[in-house]
């Protein structure tokens, strides 16, 4: 096991008093057979109780809501989490027809709809589809997935100033530049197009490592492997997400997976902040 000891932190300014707010937080990593979590430790400036549910997908949401009036909030969450070490796998335990008569399957694709269908999010133009590579059933579907991950990495130039959290992947195709959100929808986009499901990820990068996009949260992508299960994928760093990926959730897009979301009484605006700390434990 790695253990990681982890501190999301966020600030949040406000022009005009907020007379009421409810926060919703998606960002303790998640407790699953990959990974364990040991503890979290909640503190929040507004003092309020921290009621925890879980999601559609099963991950659990952190909520705070107030009716006390404030223009500054702070929250912060320390968590541990061992991560299982990765054993290998086989990756094409099946024929490449065998592969191919699942994929096309329509109890297959009835079971996966939600990581098969179009987002908005994951919409591309049909201009912006012929930087598209097709799958063509003449190899087995994780190779494709390892030549889609290297596609998208080298079509892709990470710059931190070209979008946002509002971006879809045919604008990124568009302009091929943006940060680990866009280098997943792009992912995402090509591997549905071509009839294999994939869920966008948001977690956190070990940060002793050095891979891009490693200094705030991160984001990569699940790929569903017939005969394997759900794989990872990292098209940011071009790798396959492994023991340094630390999972806090996974959804359709960008949209399931927002760190923060909220509801506010207030006519200003706001300036949010935050950061993150990864520190791998001492074996």
């Amino acid at each position: 096991m790695i253990g990681y000891k982890i501190t999301y932190h966020t600030e949040n300014s406000y022009s005009q008093t907020v007379k009421e707010a409810i926060f919703d937080f998606l960002v303790l990593p998640a407790d699953d057979d990959r990974q364990r979590r040991l503890s979290h430790k909640i503190s929040s400036t507004l003092k309020e109780p921290v009621f925890m549910y879980k999601n559609l997908y099963g991950f659990d949401v952190l909520r705070i809501r107030t009716s006390k009036a404030f223009d500054h909030f702070e929250f912060t969450v320390h968590s541990t989490v061992h991560i299982k070490k990765e054993e290998e796998r086989d990756m094409r335990p099946l024929s490449i027809k065998e592969e191919v008569d699942i994929l096309t399957s329509d109890s297959f694709r009835i079971d996966n709809f939600l990581f098969l269908r179009k987002t908005r999010y994951t919409l591309v133009s049909p201009k912006n589809k012929k930087k598209f590579i097709r799958y063509d059933g003449k190899k087995h579907v994780f190779d494709f997935l390892l030549e889609l991950n290297n596609h998208i990495y080298n079509l892709i130039e990470y710059c931190t100033l070209s979008t946002d959290v509002h971006t879809i992947a045919d604008q990124v195709f568009e302009m091929e530049k943006g940060v680990c959100q866009d280098y997943s929808h792009a992912f995402i986009a090509v591997a549905r197009e071509n009839g294999i499901p994939a869920r966008y990820v948001s977690g956190y990068l070990n940060q002793g490592v050095g891979f891009i996009g490693d200094t705030l949260m991160h984001a990569w992508v699940e790929a569903l492997v017939p005969g394997v299960g759900w794989v990872g994928f990292d098209p940011t760093n071009n790798q396959l997400a492994g023991e340094n990926h630390i999972k806090v959730a996974h959804g359709e897009d960008y949209s399931d997976c927002a760190p923060i979301k909220g509801v506010l009484k207030t006519t200003g605006t706001v300036e949010t902040k935050y950061s993150v700390q990864v520190i791998q434990e001492q074996q």
